[in-house]
C-alpha cells in the first residue's frame, strides 16, 4: 500500500476535471419511487375512516 502511494503520480488538474462529471455519476444512480400514487391515498383514506369507525364501534 505505501509503496503505491510513493510511486504514483499525482494527476493533473485536466484529469481531475475530466473525472467530476457529477450528471453523469447523478444520472446513473437508481432512482427513488416516492409514493404519490392517488390509489395509495385513496386506501389510506379508506382505511383511516373504517379504522375511526371501527374503534368508535367496539370502544
Amino acid at each position: 500500500m505505501i509503496k503505491l502511494l510513493i510511486d504514483r503520480q499525482l494527476p493533473s488538474s485536466e484529469t481531475i476535471a475530466s473525472r467530476r462529471n457529477f450528471n453523469q455519476i447523478l444520472v446513473g444512480l437508481p432512482k427513488k419511487k416516492t409514493i404519490n400514487s392517488p390509489w395509495f391515498y385513496g386506501a389510506i383514506g379508506v382505511f383511516s375512516v373504517l379504522f375511526v369507525i371501527l374503534l368508535n364501534f367496539f370502544v
